[in-house]
């Protein structure tokens, strides 16, 4: 029983570690600069907005997911995210601040709530996210905000959202087919191995 434990516990403590590396900032620059240069078409700005339970963001441009989405090139199946499509989702954004942030540093007023902020799209990038057996990829549009960064620092926050660059995510990619699995897989060896 013991034995069994323990064995949980590793393959736990060992799922958990590779989780929050995908997380913290394993990221790959996808060289469609297409894409890049079809978000450059958007406006690169938004209008900030709050969530009932606290949660910050910066609506922008639905035009970021629906003009690019469909040009992304790529092996599988990739489809917006639930943000986006969900009737009661925020749509097109830029993640902010978490509501545990705010509870944290007792952030109970935001006065710039309904003003736009300005960024520029910097490159599209993809995060691989492995979670309960299955892997995913995020593609992101990840953006330079000095605007945000600069909100942030004046209620007392880092200027990054865990110490990420701002972002739009665009939509999400999941192998379907074994081989679609073991295409994905080569993708990101060699992605690895070019780094």
């Amino acid at each position: 029983m013991k034995s069994i434990i323990r064995k949980f516990t590793s393959i736990l403590v060992l799922t958990l570690c590779l989780f929050s590396v995908a997380i913290a900032g394993d990221y790959h620059v996808e060289p469609q600069t297409h894409i890049v240069e079809k978000a450059l078409q958007c406006e690169q700005k938004g209008v900030l907005k709050q969530k009932d339970n606290g949660y910050l963001y910066l609506e922008v441009s639905k035009d970021f997911i629906a003009e690019t989405l469909p040009l992304i090139e790529l092996v599988g199946k990739i489809v917006p995210p639930r943000h986006y499509t969900s009737k009661k989702g925020i749509g097109a954004h830029i993640s902010i601040m978490y509501e545990n942030e705010r509870i944290e540093h007792e952030i109970w007023e935001i006065p710039e709530i309904g003003q736009e902020f300005s960024f520029n799209v910097m490159e599209l990038r993809t995060v691989k996210i492995s979670r309960d057996n299955k892997m995913k990829k995020l593609w992101l549009l990840a953006v330079d905000a000095p605007e945000l960064e600069r909100l942030r620092e004046s209620y007392g926050l880092s200027s990054l959202l865990k110490g990420h660059n701002f972002h739009i995510t665009i939509g999400t990619q999941m192998p379907k087919t074994v081989t679609e699995i073991v295409l994905f897989e080569q993708d990101e060896e060699i992605n690895n191995n070019a780094a």
